[in-house]
């Protein structure tokens, strides 16, 4: 049992002790504030790296809408697609939207996106556009559930391809 118990304690704290108070030192370093000590690890984690407590149901319920309203065709349409995704697809909306494939602290309760209709001549034509500082998100009236697709796909397809994450 002493055996087992010294090894643990070699493993977990001696080897790494110097490598931790490195680490420790340059985290100060970034994070001097004495706030970041009320924190509990598991916290502190989802401050810095975010949640992955994903409700999109929410997310839809906490939208706001300028120029269109909830009841909107493109709208129900928009979002019986985005239901219809991928998880992983979903993300990379909340990434191209965002900035960031992670919800805030708080949970979605606390993220609420803009949809915006930008007229247009010809919106088959045109792409979904995002303002992340703002999360704002053009939407085109597109004249289909496919088109609205295929451009929606493409455009957080690229912001994937663009390391935009």
């Amino acid at each position: 049992k002493q055996f087992v118990d010294s090894y643990i304690d070699y493993v977990f704290n001696t080897s790494v002790e110097k490598h931790f108070k490195a680490f420790a030192k340059g985290f100060r370093r970034a994070c001097p504030l004495p706030a970041v000590d009320i924190f509990l690890p598991v916290e502190l984690m989802a401050v810095i790296h975010g949640n992955t407590n994903y409700d999109w149901h929410l997310l839809e319920k906490n939208t706001k809408y300028h120029g269109y309203v909830e009841a909107d065709k493109s709208i129900a349409n928009f979002w019986e697609m985005f239901h219809g995704l991928t998880e992983e697809a979903k993300k990379h909306f909340l990434a191209f939207l965002t900035g960031c494939d992670r919800i805030p602290v708080g949970g979605m309760r606390n993220l609420s996106i803009t949809i915006v209709h930008v007229p247009k001549d010809d919106p088959d034509l045109y792409f979904p556009a995002a303002h992340t500082c703002n999360m704002i998100l053009d939407l085109p009236k597109y004249s289909s559930m496919e088109i609205l697709k295929e451009r929606f796909l493409r455009a957080i397809g690229c912001c994937r391809k663009f390391g935009i994450q």
